[in-house]
């Protein structure tokens, strides 16, 4: 048997030789720690495909991960065990075993308990989306504009190849990035241009809404979106003027979309540009909107794949 990698798991591990003439499936575990058997029962001679098959809910499911497993020599997912919702991640590795075996694989494998995350993240994206109507309550355009930037923000993310906890949570705390604007709804509701006064008051919305989130515990990516969201990429935004990297990766990509979604709608003061027009603004520059306003990369990503952002704008009307 292979020593067990300690520190490739938490909470509950287990092992299991693969043995020549035996398939993945048919491999029985021979190992299992304190822990595993504590939280999820003992799962000692249990075959892989039988503990894949119980987490992931079906034996169709057991197999698919089976095949992944087989081709990548890794696997990770989400699923149910003893009650609880767990995260498994296991791994293939070979190891030196005795003058007989001089090279064998076996299976490393961690189940981890998320339930109480699991919930938690429930909780946080219900919060998300009470602000998010308390911030269409104050201004109907405003919670709109919110729910569209939750759909521009996961597509840019999943185009940057973020990883899927971090697609998730932006996909539902993006619609945050407005909800300071409550404190400055009377103003950012005339039907008219603003004065250079009022937009100085309207800009104090990005330091409110980072108020209302800050130091909660589980919205930190919240409070960096509503209160970093008007930083850019060149040090010339508000109201900390941050630049680049200083910037978070999430602000910048909900930047970008909400820059995108301002200049095509239509608001009280201003129609709204056609996609050819805002396209050239993101490239080209009109004084107020610059190329250099946002992340080189994130911006090239956004160009590459401008359809799929109208077409997100075009559906979210409807």
């Amino acid at each position: 048997m292979a020593k067990f990698d300690a520190d490739f798991a938490i909470f509950g591990v287990f092992a299991a030789d693969i043995i020549e003439g035996i398939s993945i499936a048919d491999t029985l575990i021979s190992y299992t720690n304190d822990s595993c058997v504590e939280l999820f029962g003992e799962l000692k001679g249990k075959s892989i495909f039988e503990v894949l098959s119980d987490i992931s809910g079906s034996h169709d499911k057991g197999n698919e991960l089976l095949d992944i497993c087989r081709s990548e020599g890794k696997l990770t997912f989400e699923g149910k065990l003893a009650g609880k919702i767990v995260k498994y991640h296991s791994r293939i590795i070979e190891y030196e075993a005795d003058g007989a075996h001089p090279s064998m694989k076996c299976i490393q494998a961690g189940i981890t308990d998320i339930t109480e995350s699991f919930i938690l993240k429930k909780l946080l994206y219900g919060t998300s989306k009470a602000l998010k109507r308390a911030a269409k309550a104050a201004d109907e355009d405003t919670g709109n504009h919110v729910e569209r930037i939750n759909h521009y923000s996961h597509l840019l993310a999943s185009l940057n190849n973020c990883e899927t906890p971090f697609i998730e949570d932006i996909s539902q705390f993006a619609q945050l990035h407005d909800i300071g604007k409550i404190n400055v709804a009377d103003i950012f509701r005339l039907p008219r241009k603003l004065s250079p006064g009022e937009m100085n008051i309207v800009k104090n919305h990005a330091a409110y809404g980072g108020k209302m989130v800050k130091g909660l515990t589980g919205l930190e990516m919240a409070y960096n979106i509503t209160h970093e969201h008007h930083e850019k990429w060149d040090g010339s935004g508000y109201p900390e003027g941050k630049q680049k990297e200083e910037i978070s990766l999430e602000a910048r990509i909900v930047a970008i979309a909400d820059v995108f979604d301002a200049l095509v709608s239509v608001r009280p003061y201003k129609k709204g540009f056609s996609y050819d027009r805002t396209r050239q603004i993101f490239e080209e520059g009109d004084g107020r909107v610059m190329p250099g306003h946002f992340d080189p990369k994130l911006l090239s990503l956004f160009l590459d794949n401008y359809d799929k952002f109208i077409k997100i704008h075009q559906t979210q009307l409807q």
